[in-house]
């Protein structure tokens, strides 16, 4: 008979929270932010938004990570959907569970038109205010008006029709 070792039963036992837990480095940047941003207050104005009515769909918090992962490290929108896919750090940063199926490519245009180009330049303006008060931000990614991330948004969109 084989005897199961005690880090096997371990494993079996841990739950898939605790996992992500250990997966992700206690120094990691995502861990970071994570501890710094409250998501829930920045978001909740924008819920209105949606409609309570018909399939629930993906919280517009996991949304909106996913959106300020693709613009920090400049994907496409096709490589933000293998990132999701593949990356468990920005698996859990934006909230999705290790085995839940993560938005394709067409989710993240539709949450740009959906919370529109100001709203979306007023999110990550707050975001930079609180990284900027906790003394972890320059002004290297600092949005003026709507229309760095409507051009960032075309660059991205020509970067996936050539994919």
């Amino acid at each position: 008979m084989v005897e199961i070792e005690e880090k096997t039963i371990r494993m079996i036992t841990t739950d898939e929270e605790e996992i992500m837990e250990k997966l992700i480095r206690n120094d990691h940047a995502f861990r970071k932010l994570k501890n710094i941003i409250n998501f829930e207050e920045l978001i909740t104005p924008y819920r209105k938004l949606y409609s309570n009515m018909g399939a629930e769909g993906i919280d517009v918090i996991k949304g909106f990570k996913s959106l300020l992962v693709q613009f920090w490290e400049n994907y496409s929108d096709r490589e933000m959907e293998k990132a999701l896919e593949e990356n468990v750090a920005v698996k859990w940063f934006c909230g999705f569970e290790l085995l839940e199926k993560t938005p394709d490519h067409s989710y993240l245009g539709k949450l740009r038109k959906r919370l529109g180009a100001k709203n979306i330049a007023d999110i990550f303006n707050d975001v930079n205010e609180i990284l900027r008060s906790q003394g972890l931000f320059g002004d290297v990614f600092k949005f003026i008006d709507a229309s760095a991330i409507v051009t960032k948004t075309a660059l991205w969109e020509e970067r996936d029709r050539a994919i």
